[in-house]
């Protein structure tokens, strides 16, 4: 009995001690954790650090992942993510680099760094010989680095390698691409050689199909497009804008943002205007403008050496003696800052188009970019599509208005000058007459019965004619006074017999 009694007041005294030992291992260990959760962050931090300078970016990314977010904790994070991205795009892994830079968004110079990488798929490509793709690459980048010049050159060796099967297709790849490298002497070559003549020129034309009647015809359209008014007339949201002969300029309709404070220019060269601006190109090269400028667009006071202007709705874009671009404005165009050797600019609603000495066709919207624009002698755009004027007077637009696809060719012949709007395309022929082709038959304008026209300037509500004796012909929308130019003369504009 006394055994039992000693042997059960033991284990009272072994349940005592396990409970008082297992409360202070629990305490123990509650203050272990509460210790290790005090210093965790910077344990974490810590180690992130240490991944990262050992070039473990991805290790960096998920112990930062992993800590309280905080405004300090995010800045590591999107760093080491921006790092990650650097070092896939350092290692060609380019595919895998452009996804990680896209998820940065906005960070640092994330948008450069994915188009770094979509310029490494294209030279991938092209150098495993895909130059198909490489072309398509090297295009969607438009004025990146040196991703036109590539273009021309995926394009050169696609005429290069189509030549080895059919020397026909091969002459007209070269041929378009016009003055680029020795493309023409290359198309020379093939053309001698496939219809056994010595003269260049007359072996070029036998191969285009080039008949006495088209080349005088080109010939005919070029003459009369060096013989119109350029850059005279403009519209924007609700005012209208043109250029007399005495370099001075007149507006009228809306005034709200002073867009239509133009009386006191003179030496003017060239207008054009934006929805709620106006720009002014004076003939020693320098710019002015008026109007709304929330975005910038009138901040032209410094520009210089400048030849031709134009405006999307909120931006105002010069093209310089030198052929390169400069721009103002709302919109982030990266790449006009790339595009050289220009010849002609133009732009409408959000996109910037231009045409180089090698016949390129360029846009600074993807909306508005196809090679069918390749070719043109003039080129406009508008809210989401491009219009093309060719040598041989047809039109082209890339516009979906349901009647065609892109490269659609309009029923029009002996063109000289094309204006493109959010509603509609209008032409202006060799007989002074004026095409339009509306989008939709609510927007339609008649201007069937006007002749004698010199320039025109197509709007979204509201479309203006010049005629050869200098009066203006604006038709449309008129709540704010926009077509009320029935007073104006610039000036009689001689050139061609109409």
């Amino acid at each position: 009995m006394a055994k039992k009694k000693q042997k059960k007041a033991l284990s009272k005294t072994f349940v005592r001690r396990a409970v008082i030992l297992s409360t202070l291992l629990m305490a123990l260990l509650c203050v272990c954790g509460l210790l290790y959760r005090k210093k965790r962050p910077a344990l974490l931090a810590e180690r992130a650090k240490a991944a990262a300078e050992a070039g473990d970016y991805d290790k960096a990314v998920s112990l930062l992942d992993r800590m309280e977010k905080t405004e300090e904790t995010e800045a590591e994070l999107q760093a080491a993510r921006y790092a990650a991205a650097d070092k896939l795009l350092t290692e060609g892994r380019y595919a895998e680099a452009e996804t990680a830079f896209s998820a940065l968004g906005d960070y640092a110079d994330a948008r450069t760094k994915i188009l770094a990488s979509r310029y490494g798929l294209a030279e991938q490509a092209f150098a495993a010989g895909d130059y198909v793709d490489a072309k398509e690459r090297f295009y969607a980048l438009s004025g990146y680095s040196d991703a036109l010049t590539r273009y021309n050159d995926a394009r050169y060796s696609i005429a290069a390698e189509t030549e080895k099967t059919d020397p026909n297709a091969a002459f007209t790849l070269f041929y378009e691409l016009g003055g680029f490298s020795d493309a023409l002497l290359q198309a020379q070559r093939i053309a001698m050689a496939e219809t056994g003549m010595t003269d260049p020129e007359n072996a070029v034309n036998r191969m285009l199909g080039v008949s006495e009647e088209e080349i005088l015809q080109r010939e005919k359209i070029a003459s009369a497009r060096k013989a119109l008014p350029k850059n005279v007339l403009a519209v924007g949201f609700y005012h209208t804008v043109g250029l007399r002969t005495d370099g001075t300029v007149v507006a009228a309709g809306d005034n709200a943002d002073g867009q239509c404070n133009v009386q006191s220019w003179s030496g003017i060269a060239a207008i054009d205007c934006g929805a709620y601006h106006t720009v002014g190109l004076k003939t020693d090269g320098t710019v002015v403008a008026t109007g709304r400028n929330e975005s910038g667009q009138c901040n032209v006071g410094d520009w210089s050496d400048v030849v031709q202007i134009a405006c999307t709705d909120y931006d105002t874009i010069g093209l310089r003696a030198d052929g390169t671009v400069v721009h103002t404005g709302y919109h982030a165009y990266g790449a006009l800052s790339g595009w050289n050797g220009v010849t002609a600019i133009g732009g409408g609603s959000y996109a910037t188009v231009a045409l180089t000495a090698t016949g390129q066709a360029l846009s600074s919207h993807s909306s508005s970019r196809s090679e069918a624009m390749q070719g043109a002698i003039a080129i406009d755009a508008s809210t989401g599509y491009a219009v093309a004027l060719l040598s041989d007077g047809t039109v082209r637009t890339t516009a979906s208005d349901g009647s065609g696809e892109d490269g659609l060719r309009l029923p029009w012949t002996d063109v000289v000058s094309v204006s493109a709007a959010s509603t509609g395309i209008a032409g202006l022929k060799t007989d002074g007459t004026v095409l339009t082709h509306w989008f939709r038959a609510r927007d339609a304008l008649d201007f069937s019965d006007v002749t004698g026209a010199a320039a025109i300037a197509a709007g979204g509500t509201h479309t203006a004619v010049l005629r050869t004796d200098g009066t203006v012909v604006t038709r449309g929308q008129n709540d704010k006074g926009e077509c009320a130019t029935e007073s104006w003369n610039l000036g009689a504009r001689g050139g061609n017999d109409r």
